[in-house]
């Protein structure tokens, strides 16, 4: 009841006096509305159901990741590596390090206990909308293979009006989290670290965009499947540097995670309440900051990945969907690095420290490298999520009967990137630009506008697809009880065996 007065006063507040925080207030109390307990439940829910029916297909992580190099001779537009590279690379962006930092920062240590629960049930949801668009994939006049949400909601359940705001969230996900989103922690890290002008940070990676975006899907798998093993390496290491520097703190820091995880981010300063409503209570913020950003993080639950799945050469839809799920491992042991780091370094707790800063006042602790590779790390995540989310957003368009609009769809995609570099901070013409409270302020606001702009754009698209999975859940489980064993090389294939 409380979070319906806070979303109806917040909209009254907005139409009396219209401004920026009057949107992000309106953004908030809705985010906190929809992704409050119901949302949690609803999400937690299907990823434990899936985990049990499919009888826990986390444990085939380490064969699905061996197949994803295997060369298949199928029909298709790109390996399934490539496929998978331009998942990781549009999963592993700002979710698993500026998504970490902004969940510890809002629900305290707990969310990162939380994002890992979540994300290791989320490996099933991926890997059943990923068999699932697969499954269902549409072989276009021209030869393109497409496939996702929209065309399983739309195909198969009969549901084109369901499918159509998947697509219209897809677009607008891709026009807010995929492009300005990334682009303002690109040059939020940038002006953080060097003090380098947020405004052309943002042309200069809208024009690095431009290059990749506009050669298409190969061009893109191309770049992703080169990019991504570099910038996970590098800031695994440094992470894994950071943690033994502070080796004798590890084991205060998990006892702070898990009573913050069940007590709440006043757990620093104290106890919370008495009582099982007092202990719910308590437990919400961080619960739903974690699962929230788990979403975002490994978008398991989007659909947005299963859209890549389909384009993949593989000749099993059992086989692409395993090989897609691992990407949920990457994106929550790189989450879990990012967490341990911002936890060990204490900084977490304090109001003027958010974002990219709160990630380089943990990371600069190396001296002379921590900076300059976070920056660097942080920089390709965001590129390669970039381009990954900049294909999504053309195949949402391509389902929407918009072919002709695609060019003029890359270059909105392209300006807001650039855009989204500024936005929330003051224009100067100057290349590099004074470090003041004030700066640091405006853009941690811009920030905090961004990530609830983004949540509150994403309930278009999983809502559809997690009522399209739980519809189609019998075939996901005829399908993987038939194939996984075989397809993971549990057990040898009959003589008249057929993969599809």
């Amino acid at each position: 009841m409380e979070s319906i007065t806070g979303l109806l006063n917040s909209i009254t507040a907005f139409f009396t006096a219209p401004s920026v925080h009057g949107a992000y207030d309106i953004m908030n109390a809705f985010n906190t509305l929809v992704w409050g307990p119901p949302m949690v439940i609803i999400l937690l829910g299907l990823g434990i159901y899936f985990t049990f029916r499919l009888n826990f297909l986390q444990k085939y992580t380490w064969r699905a990741m061996k197949l994803s190099v295997k060369k298949v001779d199928s029909e298709g537009m790109v390996s399934s590596f490539g496929s998978l590279a331009v998942m990781i690379g549009a999963t592993v962006g700002t979710g698993s390090i500026i998504g970490v930092t902004t969940a510890i920062s809002e629900g305290g240590p707990g969310a990162l206990f939380w994002m890992v629960v979540a994300g290791f049930f989320n490996f099933a949801i991926k890997y059943c909308e990923c068999l699932v668009s697969f499954k269902y994939r549409v072989k276009l006049p021209h030869g393109e293979y497409v496939g996702g949400p929209m065309y399983y909601l739309s195909r198969v359940l009969k549901l084109k009006w369901l499918a159509v705001i998947f697509a219209v969230g897809t677009l607008l996900m891709g026009l807010t989290a995929g492009s300005a989103l990334q682009s303002n922690s690109i040059a939020d890290a940038l002006r953080e670290g060097y003090n380098l002008n947020p405004w052309y940070m943002g042309i200069l990676v809208a024009l690095a965009t431009a290059v990749v975006i506009i050669g298409g899907v190969k061009r893109i798998a191309a770049y992703s499947e080169w990019l991504v093993p570099i910038m996970g390496g590098m800031y695994l290491l440094l992470a894994i540097v950071v943690i033994c520097m502070n080796f004798a703190k590890i084991p205060d820091a998990i006892i702070l995670v898990l009573k913050s995880a069940f007590t709440g981010k006043a757990v620093a300063g104290g106890a919370v309440g008495v009582g099982i409503l007092a202990l719910f209570k308590a437990m919400i913020p961080a619960l739903s900051a974690g699962v929230t950003r788990a979403v975002l993080a490994t978008e398991a639950g989007l659909g947005s990945a299963s859209m890549a799945a389909a384009a993949a050469k593989t000749r099993s839809a059992t086989q692409m969907a395993i090989v897609s799920a691992t990407s949920v491992f990457w994106a929550i042991f790189i989450c879990m690095m990012t967490g341990t780091v911002i936890v060990l370094a204490g900084d977490w707790a304090n109001p003027n420290v958010y974002a990219a800063n709160l990630c380089n006042s943990a990371f600069k602790t190396v001296p002379y490298i921590g900076t300059p590779i976070l920056i660097f790390s942080l920089v390709i995540f965001s590129f390669t999520t970039i381009i990954g989310w900049g294909y999504y957003t053309e195949k949402a368009l391509q389902f929407l009967k918009g072919e002709k609009l695609i060019k003029y769809c890359r270059i909105l995609f392209i300006i807001l990137v650039a855009v989204g570099g500024g936005i929330g901070t003051s224009f100067t013409w100057d290349f590099t630009i004074a470090d003041s409270l004030m700066r640091t302020a405006e853009a941690n606001n811009s920030t905090r506008f961004m990530w609830s702009l983004v949540i509150f754009t994403m309930t278009m698209m999983t809502v559809p697809n997690i009522w399209a999975l739980w519809c189609l859940r019998k075939v996901i489980i005829k399908n993987t009880t038939k194939h996984i064993k075989i397809i993971v090389g549990k057990v040898p294939p009959p003589d008249d065996y057929n993969p599809r």
